[in-house]
């Protein structure tokens, strides 16, 4: 095998595959990469035969087809740091060479036919999305996942296909993220997956790099996500999402229109005074203004006051600052509807359409508040 190609253009592709290998992992061969040049076209891939991704380079000057399995980390550590335009890589004899005008590297490879087979896309049975939606599905959602530390809710986000909508969900037990999408769905697909967090880790970084639709194919344990060089194949989750929909409240009659940035700035001043132990706010709607306060035992008090657009009764109701300021953070629009009922009723926020947030209320009347 031997080709030529732009160091940038190479650059990009193992940045896509790269972090799909772990370091724990025991068996050797799951820290090489696979590369093949074939019909001037090169492929990487890379896999932990839990997530497998593979990127397809289309402009390389194929001088030999073939095949060669090498060790990631080094390959990819020399192309990253590669300072001359183009890039030359050679097999000879389960040795990768890497050459320039000024530099040269030969790597020790391993036999191409212990590398485990790579599941292939099918075009059939598949669901075509836009790249910023999905990318905006998956950053209203997989922060509960990613950020919660003591794992008490579903590992994974739930991913559904029915008619010409997509869903995506997660939860944590505490709080819970619900995002809705219109799409085309010619094929009539009707599946659900739950896709574990490095999943969709690297869904998230494979679709980042396309301009255009991005292809999903779900089967009966994995999923495929496509874009226009990159291939992803996640395992799914066993059994059965929660039946997260008995947790959304349909009652809710107080309604409440917030400025996002103004509510997140409050959010973060008052909660100066909270610890580890007490992470409760207090959160007072009256007239048209809400007042956040803070009463810790250990610390003391702050208060801050913004206004509001709400001309319900007087309500008091205790969250948790961290929960509102993940799902704040993760939002781009100005406004937020907040939507209550009573103290003791989980609470939620909006943001345009198809974007449901539940947070559920703690305690106001203990001292130190429990969740």
């Amino acid at each position: 095998m031997k080709i030529k190609c732009n160091k940038e253009i190479i650059k990009k592709g193992f940045h896509v595959i790269e972090n799909v290998i772990s370091g724990s992992n025991v068996n050797p061969m799951l820290q090489n990469v696979r590369i093949v040049a074939n019909d001037n076209a090169l492929e990487l891939s890379t896999t932990d035969m839990e997530v497998s991704v593979s990127y397809l380079i289309d402009s390389v000057e194929v001088v030999k087809p073939g095949k060669m399995v090498g060790p990631e980390r080094q390959i990819s550590s020399i192309v990253k740091e590669w300072t001359e335009e183009s890039i030359e890589i050679t097999e000879e004899d389960k040795k990768c060479i890497i050459k320039g005008k000024d530099n040269y590297f030969k790597i020790l490879c391993t036999d191409p036919d212990g590398f485990p087979t790579i599941p292939q896309f099918i075009d059939d049975e598949y669901i075509e999305i836009d790249k910023n939606v999905l990318l905006d599905m998956i950053k209203k959602t997989a922060f509960i996942i990613l950020y919660d530390k003591t794992k008490q809710g579903t590992s994974g986000v739930f991913l559904e296909i029915r008619e010409n909508q997509v869903k995506m969900v997660a939860n944590d037990g505490r709080r819970l993220s619900e995002v809705k999408k219109k799409i085309n769905n010619p094929h009539s697909v009707l599946k659900s997956c739950i896709i574990p967090i490095k999943g969709i880790l690297q869904m998230q970084r494979i679709v980042g790099e396309q301009d255009d639709l991005v292809k999903i194919r779900i089967e009966e344990k994995r999923i495929f996500v496509k874009t226009k060089n990159s291939t992803l194949c996640s395992q799914l989750l066993a059994g059965q999402y929660p039946k997260y929909e008995e947790v959304i409240p349909t009652n809710l009659d107080k309604k409440i229109s917030i400025d996002k940035n103004d509510f997140a700035s409050a959010i973060r001043r008052v909660s100066i005074m909270t610890t580890e132990e007490y992470k409760l706010l207090r959160f007072k709607f009256s007239g048209e203004t809400l007042e956040i306060k803070c009463l810790s035992p250990d610390v003391g008090e702050s208060k801050a006051i913004i206004p509001v657009e709400y001309s319900g009764e007087e309500l008091e109701i205790g969250l948790n600052p961290e929960f509102l300021l993940d799902f704040l953070k993760n939002v781009d629009s100005k406004g937020i509807l907040l939507e209550l009922k009573d103290p003791s009723t989980a609470g939620v926020l909006k943001v345009g359409t198809g974007c449901t947030y539940v947070v559920m209320p703690m305690n106001l009347g203990d001292e130190k508040p429990t969740e």
